[in-house]
């Protein structure tokens, strides 16, 4: 870990005195992606839309980039505004009839939910799973599955549990009754290897753990769906008979950000990145026990984010936010996520003041 930590010294310049634990919420940038951003803008000016060509270069290099860090055909990855954007494109391109039936968590992200808004006005139900613990979640989904099922949508990483869901599993109980599996990637990618053999549909912005800002999100589609989705919009990017989704210009600036922010984490090594967060997060777990403060987030599940149960954690996280340490309260938890570029010692210093502040309340 102290080898990972000499190779990025320097990189990150968090303010002062400050201790960032928060990149479930937004991932830190690397001091290239302000000049990739820039770039795009100093092109513009000097050639003006004769600068097409460079940005065609730049966002193919963006989606190299991505499909490898997928291990799927570049073809299968498209661009898009936001993680919500992928998932209602995927939703509403799909013929609905009486008696669908989609399965996701009562307790996902609003994107999972909600982006089924329109099928269920069509005739489709949604059946809702209500886990009864972190332990339990994915087979209790699986459970939910009937050869009525025509979508099984989820969050690779329950947001706010921290949980981690076996993808080839799910994805393996959705072919056995010719069901698509969606899946929102938005805290997997970036934080742990990613397996998609048994995926359909993979949604990730890339502003948390993959730390190249808003605006830019990955979508995967896989070979299965291009007999079942028929795009719901079309424009000069997808016109008849393109099954693409992919149906007008991506977030160019965005993209360049995206390949040069690849690259960097690239030369790191992936798998540096993700055995670092596995260490940091192990830290966790085992400070959090040894100050009596078990987490919801089963060690064996985890991945970036680590659940903790608090009587008051909009307290705990203002109280913190007053000491120098930036967490995130979300349903009623502390969450608390670190990245490769934290050290052991923003775990150690996050526990003394968690404890201190828990103590007094």
């Amino acid at each position: 870990m102290n080898d990972l930590l000499a190779d990025i010294e320097g990189d990150f310049r968090v303010r002062e005195g400050w201790v960032y634990l928060q990149s479930a919420g937004a991932g830190l940038a690397f001091p290239g992606a302000a000049d990739a951003a820039g770039q795009y803008f100093r092109d513009v000016a000097l050639l003006g839309c004769d600068a097409q060509p460079q940005w065609r270069v730049e966002a193919d290099g963006a989606k190299q980039r991505s499909a490898a860090l997928l291990n799927v055909p570049a073809d299968e990855v498209g661009f898009f505004r936001n993680t919500s954007e992928v998932l209602n494109l995927a939703a509403n391109s799909m013929t609905w009839h009486a008696g669908d039936e989609i399965v996701v968590f009562a307790d996902d992200y609003p994107c999972s939910l909600l982006a089924w808004t329109h099928a269920t006005e069509l005739g489709a139900s949604l059946t809702m799973v209500h886990p009864t613990g972190p332990d339990t979640r994915e087979q209790e989904l699986l459970d939910s599955i009937t050869p009525r099922t025509r979508v099984v949508c989820v969050s690779h990483v329950h947001p706010w549990t921290g949980v981690t869901l076996d993808l080839t599993r799910i994805g393996a109980a959705c072919r056995d009754v010719d069901a698509l599996f969606m899946v929102d990637g938005i805290q997997a990618l970036g934080a742990i290897p990613v397996d998609l053999t048994m995926v359909d549909v993979y949604a990730a912005g890339v502003f948390k753990w993959l730390m190249s800002g808003f605006g830019t999100a990955l979508g995967v589609f896989r070979e299965r769906t291009r007999d079942v989705l028929t795009p719901i919009f079309r424009s000069y990017g997808n016109p008849p008979p393109s099954t693409s989704l992919s149906y007008a210009a991506p977030n160019f600036p965005g993209l360049y950000v995206l390949k040069a922010t690849l690259r960097y984490l690239e030369e790191i090594g992936w798998a540096r990145i993700h055995e670092r967060v596995r260490e940091l997060t192990g830290d966790l777990l085992v400070g959090l026990e040894g100050i009596g403060v078990p987490a919801l987030t089963p060690a064996a599940l985890r991945a970036g984010i680590i659940a903790i149960e608090t009587a008051d954690s909009a307290y705990v996280a203002a109280e913190l936010q007053k000491r120098r340490v930036s967490v995130s309260d979300r349903a009623g938890r502390t969450l608390v996520s670190p990245h490769f570029y934290n050290s052991r010692e923003d775990i150690d210093r996050f526990l003394e003041e968690f404890r201190d502040v828990v103590g007094n309340r």
